[in-house]
């Protein structure tokens, strides 16, 4: 948890938290004009010389603060760094967490905590300059101390830098601060994860998740272009904002970061934040072939996505009788789920929706859909047809005819009545005009 440094990082917030309290002047002494004012303010705050020192008497009246050292040699490069903040930041100063009111490395001033995981913690921060709205993602210092970890960091931050596609949450800065705390600034989400949408309305429509897979893909097409597998897709690093006309406007997170870490073990209540560790990945939305340790591309989030479709869409896991990491695994690996129409026949799942979420699951990655760009187009193929077919099936609305459209039909039925009576009555005289014919022709002859 941030917050819980290691001594080094202690010695370090003990004289933020004293000079902006004024509650400690005192510092320890490295030459003979030093002693005179350390002993002069001895008095006040006996304690604080084993924690802080100064580098001239000068600086100490000019700032009122002293600079933290661990030896002489660090001295003078932390007073350099000036991660203590100023006066005017100092509204932001929580007693019970020395990351708040900090400025990391004179850029980014921390406001208050906003989620906290085994890896370290989220915070609400502000860019100094710009007074842009950031979350800041810290590591505890003491799991930056393996340098693979650190470069192995950096070399994947200069990645996310570069994603740009509007549904992967933008990454602006990342860097180190002198006492080996890793940092990233991000742009700060609103709305609901999909941890969020899954405890409040599951089940949800199918065509509702088959338009937020499609934007999953956009952004995870851009990534797997660049070479970087996501491995860590799950409810709660998939976030939906609402734009105007899309309530649903999806933002993924984690990118790059999940290479390395995994989630902690936090309540299932509670939202997961990556920790590190052995496992890379979320164990209910691996891959088979992510939990046999084989090399993995594109197609492995293609499965974590199908995972994401069939627990939305049906309210559950595909496997919710695997209990245990044993029975799950053993499931991942070799079980089928059923079609979701079968777990939900209530939903109006097509027959198309059920086949597409078990490619996603299918064992082999040779099973599911090549990319992520031919998913994302079946996925809105059957969203165009259904849109369609809805448009065609439906009937059309009938009206009952008014008084004078059922007028109008009756008159020509009149016409029509009156004009075959005419003409019956035209053929009886000419019967009776013949037969009166025939008659005279009779009589002249006799």
């Amino acid at each position: 948890m941030v917050g819980v440094f290691d001594d080094d990082s202690v010695a370090e917030d003990v004289p933020r938290a004293s000079s902006e309290h004024g509650s400690s002047r005192a510092a320890s002494e490295h030459d003979s004009a030093s002693e005179r004012d350390s002993e002069r303010d001895s008095s006040e705050h006996d304690s604080a010389s084993e924690h802080v020192s100064e580098h001239d008497s000068a600086s100490e009246h000019d700032s009122g603060r002293a600079a933290s050292e661990h030896d002489s040699g660090r001295a003078a490069s932390e007073h350099d760094s000036a991660q203590v903040a100023s006066a005017e930041e100092s509204e932001f100063f929580d007693p019970n967490d020395p990351v708040v009111g900090m400025t990391l490395n004179g850029r980014y001033v921390v406001q208050s905590k906003i989620g906290e995981g085994g890896f370290g913690a989220v915070y609400r921060g502000i860019q100094k300059g710009t007074n842009r709205v950031v979350a800041i993602k810290l590591l505890h210092p003491e799991m930056t101390r393996d340098q693979n970890v650190v470069e192995r960091f950096r070399r994947e931050g200069n990645v996310l830098c570069r994603l740009k596609d509007a549904h992967t949450v933008t990454t602006y800065d990342f860097d180190q601060t002198p006492d080996g705390t890793l940092f990233m600034a991000m742009e700060l989400l609103e709305g609901n994860s999909l941890h969020d949408l899954f405890a409040q309305e599951a089940p949800i429509g199918w065509r509702r998740m088959l338009k937020i897979i499609s934007e999953m893909c956009s952004s995870l097409a851009e990534a797997h272009a660049m070479g970087i597998v996501h491995r860590d897709l799950k409810p709660e690093n998939v976030h939906l904002e609402k734009r105007s006309g899309n309530d649903d406007f999806v933002k993924i997170l984690d990118f790059g970061i999940a290479k390395m870490l995994r989630g902690d073990g936090n309540s299932a209540n509670a939202p997961q934040l990556t920790a590190m560790g052995q496992t890379l990945g979320t164990l209910e939305y691996m891959s088979p072939e992510q939990l046999m340790g084989k090399t993995l591309d594109g197609r492995s989030d293609v499965y974590a996505m199908g995972v994401l479709a069939h627990e939305l869409i049906t309210g559950q896991l595909p496997f919710p009788e695997a209990i245990g990491p044993a029975l799950l695994i053993t499931s991942q690996l070799k079980s089928t789920p059923p079609a979701m129409s079968s777990i939900r026949p209530d939903n109006g799942i097509p027959p198309e929706v059920d086949a597409l979420v078990l490619k996603m699951l299918g064992k082999q990655v040779e099973d599911r859909f090549d990319d992520v760009d031919c998913l994302r187009q079946e996925c809105l193929r059957i969203l165009r047809g259904h849109t369609l077919r809805r448009a065609v099936v439906q009937p059309p609305q009938v009206q009952a005819p008014s008084a004078f459209q059922e007028q109008a039909q009756v008159q020509p039925q009149r016409m029509q009545t009156n004009s075959g009576m005419a003409k019956r009555s035209v053929w009886v005289w000419v019967a009776v005009a013949a037969i009166l014919l025939s008659g005279g022709v009779a009589l002249y002859i006799l």
